[in-house]
């Protein structure tokens, strides 16, 4: 990568176009020439970590933190409670 960056003349220039031509005929022969070799990618199993990992909890996988909100920390249901207008109220204004 260095080699590509030391030969590189100045952008703008007819000689960067022929640099830049070549480079891609390189690229282009490597990716799609007879000797490519795809990457080695293994297509079963997890993607990342192990498989024993996915079958703890998050409480098995870091025991050391605390939950987030202790029991008494958490809030109860509660309820909406609407006020019934006085009908006397209305009567008067």
């Amino acid at each position: 990568m260095t080699e590509k960056k030391s030969n590189r003349p100045p952008e703008g220039t007819p000689e960067f176009k022929a640099w830049l031509k070549e480079q891609s005929a390189k690229d282009i022969k490597d990716i799609f020439g007879e000797n490519y070799q795809p990457a080695d990618f293994d297509e079963v199993g997890v993607l990342s970590g192990s498989e024993h990992l996915l079958e703890k909890s998050d409480a098995e996988l870091f025991p050391d933190e605390i939950e987030e909100y202790t029991p008494e920390e958490r809030r109860k249901g509660f309820k909406a409670y609407t006020q019934k207008k006085n009908k006397s109220s209305k009567d008067q204004g």
